[in-house]
């Protein structure tokens, strides 16, 4: 029986940390594109480091999730790499397709619209560009879309990350952007189910524990604005004070 490895313990140290930063990088990722589409249709010169940006976000969350976790060599019999990482479950091994096929979507698209910036090629040529271009980039938006329906079940498998719900919470309204009328959901579930105004109370926890007494302020100023009554709230409101 192969022995079994254990994960290094300096990657539970930082999976929360690295699991808070590929959200905010797929996020910012998703934004520049959508950015990108829009500001494309009103000026097809646009250039292609716009794309080159992206390609780069996806590449350093993909550096970070081999980071985590063990690379699949066998997606079809779920056989992975020996390494001393954690083992992907089925939605971080989703995430991680879903992260490679948009970076190389994205390499690909970069390419075409490389070419033709810098190229002179007769106009069939340049229509069959473009065409695989818009290909490409409407491949890479169902990509996104398809990508925060995984986000979803990755943020219930991490409810108990707070660097996670403070970035959601700092970063409200990106957030609501990508998630539109589910936030809500989304907060509740790093709650425990409980009143989302409770998201509130964990932050400012978080805050305080590390020091950070403004945004422990602002958190609670929210916080009790909901739910004045909040019994730890307002002890922690009241150690501020002191």
């Amino acid at each position: 029986m192969p022995e079994k490895l254990e994960v290094k313990p300096y990657l539970h140290r930082i999976k929360h940390w690295k699991i808070r930063n590929m959200v905010m990088l797929y996020l910012e990722a998703r934004e520049q594109f959508k950015n990108y589409r829009r500001s494309l249709k009103k000026d097809s010169n646009l250039s292609f480091e716009k794309l080159k940006n992206i390609s780069d976000i996806l590449f350093e969350i993909k550096e970070d999730h081999h980071l985590l976790y063990k690379r699949v060599l066998n997606p079809r019999k779920k056989k992975f790499e020996k390494a001393q990482k954690f083992t992907p479950d089925d939605v971080e091994t989703e995430f991680m397709n879903n992260i490679g096929l948009l970076f190389h979507k994205v390499m690909a698209a970069r390419e075409i619209k490389y070419i033709m910036e810098h190229y002179v090629e007769e106009s069939v040529t340049f229509q069959k560009n473009l065409e695989d271009l818009n290909f490409h980039l409407n491949r890479i938006e169902n990509l996104f879309d398809q990508g925060i329906k995984i986000l979803k079940q990755l943020i219930s498998r991490n409810r108990d990350n707070i660097l996670l719900l403070t970035y959601f919470l700092e970063n409200r309204e990106l957030t609501q952007k990508c998630f539109g009328n589910e936030i809500s959901e989304l907060f509740r579930l790093f709650a425990n189910n409980k009143d989302v105004s409770e998201v509130y109370y964990l932050a400012a926890r978080f805050y305080f524990q590390n020091g950070w007494k403004d945004r422990a302020q602002t958190a609670l100023k929210e916080l009790l604005k909901s739910n004045p009554e909040h019994p730890e709230g307002k002890q922690l409101a009241a150690r501020l004070q002191n």
